[in-house]
Formats: C-alpha cells, structure tokens, sequence
C-alpha cells in the first residue's frame, strides 16, 4: 500500500506533463454510445454514504436518506441498462481488487483502466470506475459491520482478519477520516464533469471559451479522479489480513490527504468555468426570450393570452398568479379578455403605494371595463445577493415600510415586543404579564400583535377586542399584517433557492414561520439591532411569570438578554414544529432542515378550506 501510495507522490509534478496526457488521450477512443450516468451515480453515491465507516466503538453506515435509492432512481427503467454494464463492472471491479492488492504502481494500475475503458466518454469512464469501486467498497464496510451480530459475516470477516480492523478503530480513525474526505473529493468532481456533459448544446458549444477550456482540463480530471480510486482500494486492501502486528501509518492518511487536496483544486478550477457557461447559457436564454417578446408584441392576436403566458408564466406553471386579497393560486384565464394593467417594479415599493393600489383595485368596476391589476416584482440573482450581503437578522428587516413608529422606538432604545397567534385567552394573559414586568424590570417595552397568517375575520375580532381592552399597539390595517407574513414567506423563498442550511437570517425566517403554524401564540423580544429572545406561548409567558429566577441577570446583562439565556435553560429537546407554505410549483427544495435541530422536515400535502 505505502508503494502504491508514494508513487502518487511522485506524480503529483507530472500531472500537467504532456507526455502523460498523450499517454492518456491515446487511450480513448470513443464508440459514438450515450450512457446516462445519473442513475449509477444515486446508486454509488447511496453506497458510500451508508459504507463509509462512523469511529464510535464499531462501525456502522449512516442512516440518512433510507430510502435514497427507491425515492432517487427508477430502477424498472435502469436494470436495462445495468444489464447491459454488468460486466465492464465486474471486470474493472477485478482489476482493481487484483492489481491493488498486489501493491503495484498506482499509475500503471489506473492506465490499464483507461485501457479497459478506451470506448466511453470521459464522464463514463468515471462514473463506470466509481460503480466498480463502489462495489469492493461497500462489500468490504458491509462484512465489517455485520461481522459482529451475523455468523456468516463472522466468518468471511474472520478470514480476511477483519476483527483486528474493529480493534484497531481508534488507532485507524485518522485513515478513515483521510478516506472519507478523498471519497467526498472524488464525487464532488465526479459530479461537475457530468454537469458539464449535460450542458444544453443549443445555448453552448464546444468553441465557447468557457468550455473549451473545460473540455481541454476534462481528461486530466478524469484521470485523478481515477487515480484516487486507485488509492483508496489501495488503503482498503491493505486492511485486509493485517493480522496483530499493524501498526497505524500517519503517512498514508497524509498521502491520501494529499491527494484529496489536489482533486479539489482541480474541482475549484472546473467549477469556475462551469459558473461561467452558466452565465453563457443564461445571456443566450434571456435574449431568445426577448426576441420572443418582441416578436409576440408585434405579431396581432385574437386575445392577450399568447403576450401574458410569455410575460407571466414562461414556466408553464398551473397557478401561477397569487390574489393578493385572498392568498390564493390562480391560473391566466382569469386575465382572459379583460385589461389588464401590470405593475412592473423592484421589491423597494413603499407601503403607501401598496395601500394606494389597494384602494384603487378595490373601487366598484365598471361593468363595461373588465380590467385586473397585477404586480411583476423584478430583481435579478446578482442584485439579490449583494442585498442579502448587507442584510443582519433584525426588526427593521421585518417590518420596514410597515409600522412608521418602531424605528422611532428603536432609536429611543425601547424593548420591542412582536407577538402573535389567535388565542385571545392567551393574549390577555401575556400583554398583562410583559407590562407588569416592564414595570419591576424599568424598562421601556412596546408591544405589537401582528397576528396569523390566513386568518382574516379571527384577526378582525381579535384586533378589535385587543383595541377594546387596550392591550398593546396593532395594526389596524389587515393588509399590513398580510404584508408582513408575505415578507417572511418571500424571504424564506429566496433563501431556499440559494443558501446553506446554516445560514442565521434563513434559521430565524423559518423559525418565525413555524411560530405561526403552531396552534400557539408566540413572542419575540428586540432590543437595537443585537439583542432578541423568542420563544412560543407557553415558554414565553412561563418566563415573565418566572422573572425573579432571573431579574439579577436582568439588572447585570440586560433584560433580552438575560430573557434570553432563561429561555435556554427551560429548553427542551422534545418538540413538534409545523412549516406551512403556500404551494408554489417548483419553488421549495425537496429538504428543508428543522430551524430548531436541524434534523430534515417531514414533507406533508395539506389541502385547505377555510373559509374565514
């Protein structure tokens, strides 16, 4: 192993070498065949996650996504193909098996592959070698997991001297984190060259810089990725039989490191011509659109359908208009015959326009002029960036352009209170219970119901009873709480198209959001731009019922924040969190993590009547 190894230190200096490339291009000579490679690859993918070793006193494949493959692939439409591939598997899986085993030179072992597979593109030649790998890679793991509960793993695992891998676990961790990372390399760049044969040729071609310059680095990827493939069936070969002598070599899981740290360069630099046929891609798309916008504007029409699909609903969505009165989908043909006036702005559209709009659309109809009003909020994905950059989890970014008198209290240093829910037991109790420990605390607290989403004539009452019985500020204007949700959501929405799980503005959105699809009230507590606590119903008002457990950490740190670090304590891991979204076609990911352990969300069809 350590030989097979080494020698790929030697060649990290040729990589680039022309002799070698030529050595590489003189092995491929491809058939014309089309292979898809996706279905191997959710199949090799599901294989290394549930192989890949867990150093925690044994060994064990990792649970997540159970049902990857039946949920990833169809496997009815992919036993052809399997069928047909079978063998070239099998052969390059012997190859390596054989070859690594013997401790041969690692460069010639992955040129007796490309040799093997001398008539697939470069993208098969990868994905095929990684099915062959997948292979010796997960019958191993899976004899050395099942090895302690199942006599016949005993066994074959006794043979091969495999115990001696569970009692050396510890002292192999820093191989197997080595070996994972590898793994992760190799599929990462697996991946992108295949993004890259997908590419859709009637936006792209081969001469377009971007990609030729990706084609000319291709064959050198394909090689490493092989070349690791190589290496790691080394360092697994080599566990096999290690018998009671083994001793834990730090060079290998550096050689192997070594290697995942140039993949992943290599990576790097595909990725970047990637992103820049994307933006190739994306010129040719817009400007094919437009030239199609202009020529509908030119051509005459028997209706305005033709023009309104085109500017409206270019994806061929069912719904694709929301009613802003009512929250509801609806399709083009309720614009059918009728004028329609579009309102084509950015997001900046100040709240005073929008309740001027309101008015206007809400004015009797002429009957003999049949017109609807709809809003194109434009923004494109750069700007929308640069927007989120600048952006900070804070109360201005929730109701900015709605409540004129928050920002005042801001500046004036008050605790600013947003609570909502429909229990109105619950809200008397709370309002009662936050003023009269303002009160004992000294500070100045302002309080502000905004309600549920979706729940016009409840919030009517609601507002009206909290106006009656003066217990807090409102607001009156439904549209402005309607507008407030519709925020949340559009946030959330444009976090999910782009943005890491652990992104803080995207955790508190969704956090906010299951707030509201509780069957609770709720409260979140600001204090200038870095000082917030929340919490649901329950936990919120057991926490000012409870103010002398922690008023000396008020009086020394600050009320939110010691609210704050109360409301840890009286955290518990059990709970039940519900995200209710309005269905758009093609908009949410199919994996929302949980804002609170960020463990995967369930994902539920809800269909809904209410007719409030």
């Amino acid at each position: 192993m350590q030989h097979m190894i080494k020698s790929d230190h030697r060649m990290f200096s040729a990589s680039d070498d022309s002799t070698m490339m030529k050595q590489i291009q003189a092995t491929h000579a491809p058939d014309g065949r089309e292979l898809d490679v996706n279905p191997f690859l959710h199949i090799i993918e599901d294989i290394l996650r549930r192989a890949n070793p867990i150093i925690d006193g044994g060994f064990h494949g990792t649970q997540e996504h159970v049902d990857y493959v039946e949920d990833s692939v169809s496997l009815a439409g992919f036993d052809g193909i399997l069928e047909a591939l079978a063998y070239i598997i099998h052969k390059i899986s012997c190859e390596i098996s054989c070859k690594c085993s013997g401790g041969g030179d690692a460069h010639a072992t992955t040129m007796v592959l490309f040799n093997t597979l001398t008539s697939y593109s470069w993208d098969a030649k990868v994905v095929l070698s990684l099915a062959a790998f997948a292979v010796n890679y997960g019958e191993f793991w899976l004899v050395a997991k099942l090895s302690t509960t199942n006599p016949l793993a005993k066994s074959v695992a006794f043979l091969k001297q495999l115990p001696d891998i569970i009692e050396h676990s510890n002292s192999l961790k820093p191989q197997y984190d080595a070996l994972k990372k590898l793994i992760k390399a190799m599929m990462d760049l697996t991946r992108c060259i295949v993004e890259f044969k997908e590419l859709p040729p009637q936006y792209i071609s081969h001469d377009t810089p971007a990609m030729s310059t990706a084609i000319a680095h291709i064959p050198a990827a394909s090689y490493w990725i092989i070349r690791c493939i190589v290496a790691c069936s080394s360092q697994i070969a080599s566990l096999i039989g290690l018998r009671h002598e083994y001793t834990a070599s730090t060079t290998e899981a550096w050689e192997l490191s070594g290697l995942a740290h140039k993949v992943n360069n290599i990576h790097e630099h595909l990725k970047k011509q990637l992103a820049l046929c994307y933006q190739h891609i994306d010129g040719k798309r817009h400007l094919e659109y437009y030239q199609n916008l202009i020529h509908l504007f030119e051509t005459p029409h028997l209706d305005n359908m033709k023009i309104l699909k085109a500017l409206l609903n270019p994806k061929d969505e069912l719904q694709p208009l929301v009613i802003g009165s009512t929250k509801t989908r609806a399709n083009l043909e309720v614009l059918r015959k009728k004028h329609v006036l579009l309102l084509i702005s950015d997001l900046d559209i100040s709240h005073e326009e929008v309740l001027f709009l309101d008015s206007m659309y809400k004015e009797p109809k002429r009957p003999e002029i049949q017109y609807e009003l709809v809003w194109l909020p434009i923004v494109d994905s750069e700007k929308e960036d640069a927007l989120w950059k600048l952006e900070n989890w804070k109360l201005d970014l929730l109701v900015y352009g709605i409540d004129v008198e928050i920002p005042d209290w801001i500046a004036k240093g008050k605790v600013v209170c947003l609570y909502g829910g429909e229990d109105i037991a619950w809200i008397r109790k709370f309002t009662t219970t936050a003023k009269a420990i303002a009160e004992a605390a000294g500070i100045d607290l302002e309080l502000v119901y905004v309600g549920k989403n979706n729940a016009k004539e409840r919030l009517k009452k609601n507002i009206a009873t909290i106006n009656a019985e003066q217990l807090s500020h409102y607001w009156p204007d439904i549209s402005s709480i309607s507008l407030f949700w519709s925020r949340l959501e559009s946030m959330l929405y444009s976090k999910l198209q782009k943005t890491v799980e652990n992104d803080y503005i995207m955790q508190e959105v969704m956090t906010m959001l299951s707030f509201d699809g509780s069957d609770q009230g709720w409260a979140i507590l600001f204090r200038g731009s870095d000082e917030m606590a929340r919490a649901k119903g329950d936990l919120a008002l057991r926490s000012l019922l409870e103010f002398n457990e922690w008023r000396e950490d008020a009086e020394l740190n600050g009320f939110v924040p010691a609210l704050k670090d109360y409301l840890q304590k009286l955290h518990t891991p059990q709970h039940c969190n519900r995200l209710i979204l309005p269905g758009i076609d093609g908009g949410i990911p199919e994996r929302v993590v949980c804002a609170e352990c960020g463990r995967p969300m369930e994902k539920y069809y809800m269909y809904r009547c209410c007719t409030d």
